[in-house]
Order: structure tokens, then sequence, then C-alpha cells
């Protein structure tokens, strides 16, 4: 017998536990099986992973071991490329109103609506996390998401309000660090580049105090900073810019 399945049947003669709970601890067991196997091992594995939790999602339990399972699935099943699955299940998640594990569904599903130009869909999932979560990370989260999708539906302005509230505001300094970026990328990509510089060092100015800290925030944040994409696109614009400049004056 396999350790997944051992632990199914171990864990699911708890009278304490769910059907859910259960259900979830042996879809767990199953995603850690997959690791250092071949190929067409782990896919296999994969996909038992993936009928474990999404049992999970209709078991007897709290709606929050099932919106669990609806997102674990829901990962599984996008890493291996099924993303139209991963959205049905995501979708599932969201419906079932569990709370943290809820919110988490919707966030990641206005990602991937995102990630494939779906910018009204996108703000359709973000709102439930407005309406469902009192997390604030992941209310964060869901603003800085949600910029995005109103910045690819063409609402500038809603987008940059979005992002400058949680860039100067925020609580989660990743959070801000990533409104930061949002915004200064939005206005490059309008032709301002100088109000992308002055976000920039906006950016730079307020989030400097938070990475001098000796805390694994401050590294995570200095990190950030170092890798900036920002700054990155500012300086290949400068770039292009100063050689079209010369190419005319030398034209």
């Amino acid at each position: 017998m396999s350790f997944a399945l051992m632990l199914f049947f171990v864990s699911s003669t708890a009278s304490e536990q769910s059907v859910s709970e259960d259900t979830l601890a042996a879809g767990h067991a199953l995603r850690w099986s997959m690791r250092g196997l071949p190929l067409f091992k782990k896919e296999a594995a994969r996909l038992r992973a993936v009928r474990c939790f999404r049992a999970g999602m209709s078991a007897p339990g709290s709606a929050e071991d099932q919106s669990q399972c609806a997102l674990r699935s829901a990962e599984l099943l996008n890493a291996g490329g099924l993303r139209e699955a991963a959205r049905r299940d995501l979708v599932a998640g969201v419906a079932l109103a569990g709370g943290e594990w809820s919110a988490r569904c919707a966030l990641n599903l206005g990602e991937l609506c995102l990630e494939e130009g779906r910018g009204a869909e996108a703000l359709s999932a973000l709102f439930s996390v407005t309406d469902s979560a009192g997390l604030t990370r992941l209310l964060e989260r869901a603003a800085v998401l949600s910029g995005e999708a109103f910045a690819a539906i063409g609402e500038s302005t809603t987008a940059v309000q979005l992002w400058r509230s949680v860039a100067e505001d925020g609580v989660m300094p990743s959070h801000r660090f990533d409104a930061f970026e949002c915004w200064g990328q939005h206005l490059l990509a309008l032709g301002d580049l100088e109000g992308a510089v002055g976000v920039l060092s906006q950016c730079r100015f307020t989030l400097e105090h938070l990475a001098l800290e000796l805390t694994a925030t401050g590294r995570a944040l200095r990190e950030l900073l170092r890798k900036s994409s920002l700054a990155r696109s500012i300086q290949r614009e400068v770039t292009s810019r100063y050689a079209e400049s010369r190419r005319l004056e030398s034209g």
C-alpha cells in the first residue's frame, strides 16, 4: 500500500475529522509523492491527486476545507497545462465561499484571467475577494491585480488609483513593491518616461527603511528592489531614446 493511501485510511478513522479534511490530507500526500518521479509516473500521480482533491470539494465537511481542495486541484491542473480544467475548479472554489481559501481561489482565478487577457472576468473574480476576505494581505493583492485588470480594459485612472493606494498606504511590503512596479510600468507603456522614473524614485525612498531591516521581510524586499523590472525597463527605454536621438542627429 502506498504512503498516500495509508495516510488516507489512517486519517479516515479519526472521528473528529471531516471527510473533506481527510481527503485534503490524502491529496497532499499524493502531491508530495510526485517529487522525483519520472515524467509519466509524475503525471499519473498528478491525476490521482487531482481526483482526490476534487472528491474533497463535494465531500461532507467545512466550506474552508472544500475550497482549499478546489485550490490545490486547480494548482496541479494549471501546472500540468490543463488551464480550462483549472479555471473550472477555481470557479467552484470561489462559489464555496470558504473564507480565506475561497478568496485565494478568486485571486488565482483573477491571475489566470489576466494571463489570458480577460480583464473583465478577472475583475469579476477579484471583486469577490473584497466582499469575502478580511485578510489584509489578500485584499492588497486583490487590489494590485484589480489595477492590472482595469488597465487591461482601458480604465487607466482607476488602475493608477488602486496601485497608488496600495503603494503609499499598504501594509504588506511585497504588495507595496508590486503596486509601485505596476504603476511605473503602466506609465512607461503610455510613454511617460519621466513619470515612471518618478514612481521608481518614490518606491525606493518609501521602502528603503523597510529594506534595511535585518529580518526575513527586509531581505526579501532588498532582493525585490535589486531585481526591479521597472528599473530595467526604464534603462532600456532611456537607451532606446538615446540611440534614436543619435540616429536622427547623424541622419
